[in-house]
């Protein structure tokens, strides 16, 4: 990598700021393979920006499950981390933004390509699966029927607040790169358009090499490693990418605040799949039920007492 220039360390308050203008939630979601470190990254990330030690994710070998590959993995389900893990009174303190961005964080995947590995991204990435799901058990299910047509019945909706905006690829500088797992992530969050869809989904990718404590950043395969790892992710390492240590105490430095003042921007170019106005009034309907409910009998009280109205003046 090369040497960047000196920068400008933007606070936490800086970061916080920029979603006071706007109205959008953005949910991240955090992919890697198992032992990548994603729920370290989750704490620090916490600790980061509520300038508290903070073990919202759970890490460790402690109540981790095995993997058929023999890996143990901490996190199995589907986990959401509102406004990024801060606390609700911290949130008061700091004055944190309504639409401050959420975090995702799920079970490690493996390094494979393949279509069912793909479909269970689909699902999650347009908003199908609730929060505290757990996917090894929907992957059980795929495998036992052989197709997703069975977890696509269970969940049918596609909830706006469930939909990912960002995706932050975590990796582990001391192991390969999981350039299958890569190419699987992009193949859902950016998809080639064609005839029927000239606006594809355009979901921006972010990178992170954690464990930077463990290897040799003068060693000439570690730094071709980085450099796959940018080309396989299609990043540039200026503006969606970062060496990053994950402290177990807690600590964090500038760097993880200028990573952070990149990957929470709102600013970011993000495309969603288009929907038809049935289609969000359906999506709605079933993510916001009471809301809609009464928004409709207002409506058609409305409705009703105009007419009522209309025909009165007519007898007079």
């Amino acid at each position: 990598m090369k040497k960047r220039d000196q920068l400008i360390i933007p606070s936490q308050r800086k970061i916080f700021e920029c979603y006071k203008r706007t109205g959008r939630q953005e949910n991240i979601l955090l992919i890697g393979t198992i032992g990548a470190g994603k729920s370290a990254t989750i704490n620090t990330i916490t600790a980061t920006l509520s300038g508290e030690r903070s073990y919202k994710a759970p890490t460790g070998s402690k109540g981790t499950h095995m993997h058929k590959d023999g890996r143990r993995r901490t996190t199995t389900h589907l986990i959401w981390y509102n406004k990024c893990g801060i606390d609700g009174a911290k949130q008061k303190d700091m004055t944190v933004p309504k639409a401050f961005p959420h975090l995702v964080d799920m079970t490690g995947l493996a390094d494979t390509c393949t279509k069912d590995q793909q479909e269970l991204l689909e699902m999650i990435v347009t908003g199908r699966i609730p929060d505290q799901t757990s996917i090894p058990a929907l992957q059980d299910i795929q495998n036992a029927n052989g197709s997703w047509w069975q977890m696509k019945r269970d969940f049918p909706f596609s909830m706006n607040s469930r939909k990912i905006h960002k995706i932050l690829f975590v990796a582990s500088a001391d192991e390969p790169i999981p350039k299958h797992l890569i190419q699987s992530v992009k193949n859902v969050a950016q998809p080639d358009g064609s005839r029927r869809n000239m606006n594809p989904r355009y979901i921006p990718i972010f990178g992170i090499l954690t464990k930077t404590d463990l290897v040799d950043w003068k060693d000439a395969k570690i730094l071709e490693r980085e450099d796959e790892f940018l080309e396989f992710l299609g990043i540039d390492s200026a503006s969606c990418y970062a060496r990053w240590k994950n402290d177990v105490d807690g600590e964090y430095t500038s760097s993880h605040l200028l990573f952070l003042s990149k990957l929470l921007s709102p600013d970011v170019r993000i495309v969603l799949d288009q929907r038809s106005v049935c289609g969000y009034l359906l999506d709605s309907f079933i993510e916001h039920p009471i809301l809609f409910m009464s928004v409709t009998v207002l409506c058609v009280a409305i409705a009703y007492f105009s007419s009522l109205s209309l025909t009165f003046g007519n007898w007079k």
